[in-house]
């Protein structure tokens, strides 16, 4: 009897040993906290939009993928002023053009840290970042991407990140869709 229970309590064990999520749900809320702290506080004199928090997931044999909705830079309307003029709309559309880059090079540094603080994904696994960067129905779809995408293998971003900005550069991936 004690034998069948034995084999009974160890069999249990190993099923919830296989039900265990690789990221917890804290270690994602961290991460998730982090990326919105640093988005939040990249610009100052007109600070990006966090359309909601971001949310992160952990999809076994790809890694980790984190959304988030960010508007880059918002309009300047109101119930007194509720519309925009050219020269506004021109403002805004250069605004967020210069901050593309930066964005790009704050995304490499946040998937590397990322990659970094989630210590139980496999190394051969991604780390993405996805961004969507929403449109007024007024802009020019194809001036400013309407989604930025940054991801690696955790590994390469690990050791990328000890080298810098120029490593990252190396292995952290980019791509854009209008």
């Amino acid at each position: 009897m004690k034998k069948i229970f034995a084999i009974f309590l160890a069999a249990a064990f190993a099923i919830s040993a296989a039900d265990a999520p690789r990221v917890s749900r804290v270690m994602m809320l961290k991460v998730e906290k982090t990326l919105d702290d640093r988005l939040m506080r990249m610009w100052s004199e007109n600070p990006t939009g966090l359309v909601g928090a971001s949310r992160g997931v952990y999809l076994p044999g790809y890694g980790v993928v984190i959304t988030a909705e960010v508007n880059l830079a918002t309009a300047n309307i109101s119930m007194m002023n509720p519309t925009m003029t050219e020269a506004d709309k021109v403002a805004l559309k250069k605004q967020k053009l210069e901050r593309i880059p930066q964005l790009k090079k704050t995304l490499k540094e946040l998937v590397a840290a990322t990659a970094i603080a989630l210590e139980t994904v496999p190394p051969t696994d991604k780390v993405t970042i996805a961004l969507i960067l929403p449109r007024y129905s007024w802009e020019d779809p194809a001036a400013v991407p309407l989604q930025v995408v940054v991801e690696g293998t955790r590994q390469q971003l690990m050791d990328a990140h000890k080298g810098g900005i120029a490593a990252l550069d190396q292995v952290a991936k980019i791509s854009e869709t209008n």
